[in-house]
């Protein structure tokens, strides 16, 4: 029953807000049908790499400070060449950049002096959907990453901090066919409930294969 539920609220957090209430209803009354119809599938993914880059401070007053918008920058094109070459497209690159570097300046209150060394680990729990074509997915995330933060040991270059990072993420979640959702969406808001589970079961109908 727990894994029925959680289908059921995974699918439908995918709707916006107004359709939620008649896709609630028509799920409890054809999960099964509706299934089928959004093409729904699995998603069990867990990815790992580890990438390099650098990125310079700013001053503000007396302290050095590391530009984080630089820091985020370089965080998320390196993820997002990290996601392509491991196949990952269940997670804007972005979204998970911000999302590390918020933890980042959360945690990590001190900067490296030059020449030192400093790691952060951070772990944490995070839902991602994304509509695009051909799917609609929503995912539940956890994020690993372990952080090392250089400065680098030179006078000509006092600005310049060094970052590796090892970074594992752990999927769960849902596919369902974009064109479908589109059309549950369309029927939801020009149909009330009956007619909506009519249309979808005469365009799909359950089979003892299905059960």
């Amino acid at each position: 029953m727990a894994l029925v539920a959680n289908t059921g609220t995974q699918l439908i957090s995918l709707f916006d807000g107004n359709a939620q209430a008649k896709a609630t209803e028509i799920y409890t009354r054809i999960p099964g049908t509706l299934i089928k119809f959004l093409e729904k599938k699995e998603i069990i993914k867990k990815v790992n790499f580890r990438r390099d880059f650098a990125a310079n401070q700013k001053s503000m007053g007396t302290e050095k400070n590391i530009d984080f918008n630089e820091f985020t920058k370089c965080l998320r094109d390196s993820i997002k060449e990290g996601f392509t070459v491991s196949n990952v497209t269940e997670v804007q690159p972005e979204n998970l950049s911000d999302d590390i570097t918020k933890e980042f300046r959360r945690q990590a209150t001190k900067r490296a002096k030059p020449g030192e060394k400093l790691t952060t680990i951070i772990r944490f729990n995070a839902e991602y959907d994304k509509k695009g074509v051909p799917y609609w997915t929503r995912v539940n995330a956890y994020v690993y990453i372990h952080i090392v933060e250089e400065c680098e040991d030179n006078w000509l270059a006092t600005n310049q901090y060094k970052f590796g990072y090892d970074l594992t993420i752990e999927l769960n979640g849902i596919s369902v066919d974009s064109d479908k959702a589109i059309k549950l969406s369309e029927l939801i808001a020009k149909s009330d409930v009956s007619a909506a589970i009519a249309a979808i079961e005469s365009q799909c109908a359950l089979t003892w294969d299905d059960l």
